[in-house]
């Protein structure tokens, strides 16, 4: 298993590393360690949404790809977008003029900012 992509074995390494950094450094002044805060957003998004696609609520799961439009950079967006789009067209009980519109959206956001 490769310990680089796998989010708990990342945190414990983190936190051995941090704590051996810790212990390493007796008499020095005090250390602060700071780990990153949203580092598994990306995989809380994806679930969120399957939870959502899961109970049918696919109006709900399109808003909640509109509201990560500005806390993802455009790129992600893009991404998650797509991704839902595949989602969407391969259940057949998704409304079609909902899709229709959710793809003009993500599309339209894809084209270059002037």
């Amino acid at each position: 298993m490769d310990d680089d992509n796998d989010f708990i074995m990342r945190q414990i390494k983190s936190f051995a590393e941090g704590f051996g950094y810790m212990v390493g450094k007796k008499g020095a002044n005090k250390t602060e360690i700071v780990f990153e805060q949203q580092q598994n957003q990306r995989g809380k998004i994806y679930t969120d949404i399957d939870n959502l696609l899961l109970h049918h609520k696919y109006e709900a799961a399109i808003n909640y790809v509109y509201s990560k439009k500005f806390v993802l950079d455009r790129k992600a967006y893009l991404e998650l977008g797509q991704w839902l789009i595949t989602r969407l067209k391969g259940d057949p009980e998704v409304s079609v003029q909902q899709l229709q519109e959710f793809i003009h959206n993500i599309n339209k956001y894809q084209k270059p900012m002037l």
